[in-house]
């Protein structure tokens, strides 16, 4: 079974390409073009899913259209549209710096200078414009680069600075 911790996110499947089964990806960073993958992973159903990538080309200057194997008509690739697309972390070319993803943070204490311990991190929300993490005791907390002041992945913890007050 693949674990979260595998991956790395590299886009978002948008549409279907031809009729042949084809999906076009937007990509979020440039990780696949540099590696040596075999396996595009589908998050399906919140479980990663192994595709075998038949064949890949470069659409434009932010997507990728790919083959995959076992998709074989546009009804098919059809159910995939909307998908998170990852690869292995272990097929990334070692040159590349991996950037964390707010979805990284999953699992980890919640630090703030002021506050102290604010609980764990039990999902991170994209779907806005304004990001969240949901602590495990359900408070909801935006969540913005500026706000970080430490990212210890040893450790699991992600120390924050809130810029208002937080009632804890």
């Amino acid at each position: 079974m693949i674990t979260n911790e595998q991956v790395i996110s590299i886009g978002r499947l948008t549409r279907t390409h031809g009729k042949r089964g084809e999906l076009q990806c937007l990509m979020s960073n440039e990780y696949w073009d540099n590696a040596d993958a075999t396996f595009l992973i589908l998050k399906l159903d919140n479980i990663l899913v192994p595709f075998r990538v038949l064949d890949w080309r470069g659409k434009g200057s932010d997507s990728l259209i790919f083959q995959l194997d076992n998709i074989t008509d546009e009804q098919e690739a059809q159910r995939l549209i909307g998908t998170e697309a990852f690869m292995l972390l272990s097929d990334m070319n070692q040159e590349d710096e991996v950037m964390p993803t707010w979805q990284s943070l999953v699992g980890y204490r919640v630090m703030d200078t002021d506050q102290g311990e604010l609980g764990t991190v039990d999902q991170v929300d994209e779907t806005t414009i304004n990001t969240l993490i949901t602590l495990s005791d359900g408070r909801l907390i935006p969540i913005h680069e500026d706000f970080i002041i430490d990212i210890n992945a040893e450790d699991k913890l992600l120390t924050i600075c809130l810029p208002f007050i937080f009632n804890a």
